[in-house]
């Protein structure tokens, strides 16, 4: 089976809860093929980093005992070009809308 993805597009939802301060936000992905199908992809947060604060992107997972478990593997320079596309789409997301 070949899908030939044609776009990938972002959901962001901006989140504050005291109980998680590293949480930013929740994102999902929707991929949609050639032929206007989509695959959701659900789960996803933008965290602050305890190092430097700046934000990443943490895949979807489950605490089971003392481990977590993943539930998406991603190609690793997928990975990278997805948390880069979605961290600009965070920064929009948070830039405040001024009427003049």
């Amino acid at each position: 089976m070949k899908i030939n993805i044609q776009e990938l597009k972002f959901k962001i939802t901006l989140k504050i809860d005291p109980k998680y301060p590293d949480l930013l936000a929740y994102a999902s992905l929707t991929f949609s093929e050639e032929h206007q199908r989509n695959f959701s992809c659900n789960g996803f947060t933008i965290r602050k980093s305890k190092f430097d604060g700046k934000p990443y992107l943490a895949l979807p997972s489950k605490k089971n005992g003392n481990a977590f478990y993943m539930f998406n593997y991603i190609e690793k320079s997928l990975l990278k070009e997805i948390e880069k596309e979605l961290i600009k789409e965070y920064e929009k997301e948070i830039i405040p809308i001024i009427n003049e």
